[in-house]
């Protein structure tokens, strides 16, 4: 599966959660793009406080929390995780520590 498809998906599962075309498959690539640039300039502080301000800009504190109480809401968060791995943003134990807090919450 190219990350196209991977991105493609993760817009879908998005979008129809939310009830509207809120992210692009261009936006993730750039969420991610950014993400790496943050990660060598800041380091896992800078990206981590970077992850948590960037839905705030897509969405509404409401569409939030309607991704959040969705029951896709580990698929999605995981596929999001693996997406970062594939693109070098994190590394794969870093990974396995966010699926680890993604799920218990």
């Amino acid at each position: 599966m190219n990350s196209d498809t991977v991105y493609k998906n993760l817009v879908d599962i998005i979008n129809q959660t939310v009830g509207r075309k809120s992210v692009s498959v261009k936006k993730i690539k750039t969420l991610f793009a950014e993400g790496k640039r943050i990660r060598k300039q800041y380091g896992l502080t800078g990206l981590w406080s970077y992850t948590l301000q960037f839905p705030y800009h897509f969405f509404t504190k409401e569409e939030i929390e309607k991704l959040k109480k969705s029951p896709r809401w580990n698929e999605l968060s995981y596929k999001t995780i693996d997406a970062m791995v594939a693109e070098g943003v994190i590394n794969p134990k870093e990974a396995r520590i966010i699926k680890r807090s993604v799920h218990r919450n």
